[in-house]
């Protein structure tokens, strides 16, 4: 019996969120998951789980079937613990130790400044919600795992016997309440990295250029919004300027958060003789030019240029006295690099009308320097998805060809697999069937051009029945995420009573 169909939608909403709280206490980007990993430990400890805490962080916890579903099968419900951790302009945030401050306005939650973490905090707060308070389940597992968002990695390194003995897996990290993820997209890894060359340079006036106010986004669900890339359209800025002749060497060139955000803002600190005046015409011409190929959808886009007044602000200094700049070959390099590297959505799918099938998102630049450590280097992170493994490969090849002649140093991870839609599917069928009993309306099912630990799931156990949902997370991996709190209940009694009728 479901007993958490009977609890009001209003009770259930508070108790997740009181779950979804103390996760926003503990700081958790990628890559620095163990404090929560502890926490998720002594969590599921104290709900009676036996709870096994891996070489990684990742936590599987299982609960023991109640007397009346001894028979029933193991259903795995999976979350990851880790989060995209960014901040807005002006907003003082350190990911490592700063909590999440919750905002809650109506029907909405969001942090104050920041990403919210909903991605996904939501899902192990629904989790840890069914399982503390579902009266008659069969035996259930909580995979909780970390560096979801960065590399899998987390579901990577799961030991297979986490999923060996399962026959069911619900996965809680996607963001449409009323969609039943059966497949998505595969994923690589590219960066191209390369010392600085240093040169002392002879222009006199040290400046900005930025290029801001985009709207950004998921590279994978919002690839095809038809929006601008920051990093793009500044390089294109900057590649217009060597075409007229306006001389420039350029000191460092910085934009975007992570490989799988789309960039919204990007700017480049230079030397140039010319004047402030002439040099602000130049990139509103730039902006005239972004603004014939992606007005009607990033109308706010400023492209600006402004003196740098504070040298040693810039954090380019090195050792005393003016910045260097890089050298005017490896300057050339780098802009013909970003110029040529694809963005954007390069094929739809055959099958699924609506669906991209591959894209490719140019996420991150960076001019380091880190005095303490003697390192000086321009890195470029870019991220192509696809549902099809050979075109990640055809990214890969073209990637290794523009290296060799940028003279850049590449860099490539492994690629993460596809999850293919699986016919016979009876966990699918019976999500549909209760969400529809349950809300009076049908669930929509699709393919996702995203990635998700289903696909590394899947290679553990191939006979794995697997769905992904979640809550409606509006504007992920950005300090303007919001969670729909309406959304949350029905996610809850979706989940328990599948695992009631299973």
């Amino acid at each position: 019996m479901n007993n958490i169909v009977n609890i009001s939608e209003n009770e259930i909403v508070e108790g997740v969120l009181a779950e979804f709280s103390q996760l926003a206490k503990i700081p958790r980007p990628s890559g620095y998951e163990k404090a929560v990993s502890d926490y998720l430990y002594k969590l599921f400890s104290d709900m009676g789980c036996r709870v096994v805490q891996d070489d990684v962080n990742n936590i599987i916890a299982d609960m023991e079937a109640t007397e009346d579903c001894q028979e029933k099968p193991l259903t795995v419900l999976q979350a990851h613990m880790d989060m995209v951790c960014v901040a807005a302009e002006g907003v003082d945030f350190n990911p490592l130790t700063d909590e999440i401050k919750l905002v809650r306005e109506g029907n909405l939650l969001h942090a104050d400044g920041t990403s919210l973490g909903a991605d996904d905090g939501m899902g192990i707060a629904i989790i840890v919600y069914i399982m503390k308070h579902l009266e008659s389940h069969g035996p259930l597992r909580a995979v909780i795992t970390v560096d979801e968002e960065c590399g899998m990695t987390g579901a990577e390194k799961l030991a297979p016997e986490a999923l060996a003995d399962a026959r069911y897996l619900i996965n809680c990290d996607s963001e449409d309440w009323d969609l039943l993820t059966v497949g998505s997209a595969g994923s690589g890894d590219i960066t191209f990295r390369q010392g600085f060359c240093p040169m002392r340079s002879s222009l006199p006036k040290l400046y900005r250029l930025k290029v801001s106010g985009l709207r950004g986004g998921h590279s994978g669900e919002e690839i095809n919004c038809g929006g601008g890339n920051a990093i793009k359209a500044l390089a294109a800025c900057l590649h217009s300027w060597r075409q007229k002749g306006l001389a420039f060497d350029l000191v460092s060139f910085n934009g975007g958060r992570a490989k799988n955000v789309i960039p919204g803002g990007s700017e480049a600190v230079f030397y140039s003789d010319a004047g402030l005046e002439e040099l602000a015409a130049a990139a509103d011409e730039s902006r005239q030019e972004f603004l014939a190929v992606y007005g009607s959808i990033e109308a706010g886009a400023v492209f600006a240029v402004e003196p740098v007044e504070d040298v040693e602000a810039i954090g380019t200094a090195a050792g005393v006295g003016r910045p260097q700049a890089m050298d005017r070959h490896q300057k050339d390099n780098l802009i013909d690099l970003l110029m040529c590297l694809s963005n954007g959505v390069s094929a739809m799918s055959q099958l699924c009308p609506g669906l991209v099938q591959t894209s490719a998102n140019l996420g991150v630049v960076r001019t380091v320097f880190e005095a303490d450590r003697g390192e000086k280097y321009i890195e470029v992170q870019y991220m192509p998805r696809s549902a099809n493994e050979g075109s990640i490969l055809e990214y890969y090849r073209t990637a290794e060809i523009l290296a060799r002649l940028t003279d850049f140093e590449l860099q490539t991870g492994r690629i993460s697999p596809s999850w293919g839609e699986r016919q016979d599917s009876r966990l699918a069928k019976l999500m549909l069937e209760v969400f529809a009993e349950q809300n009076g309306q049908p669930m929509r099912m699709a393919t996702i051009h995203a990635g998700l630990e289903c696909s590394w799931h899947l290679q553990k156990n191939p006979q794995l029945d697997i769905v992904s949902i979640g809550t409606n997370n509006n504007d992920i991996h950005s300090p303007s995420e919001t969670l729909e709190l309406d959304t949350v209940a029905p996610q809850a009694k979706l989940i328990a009573e599948v695992l009631c009728r299973i």
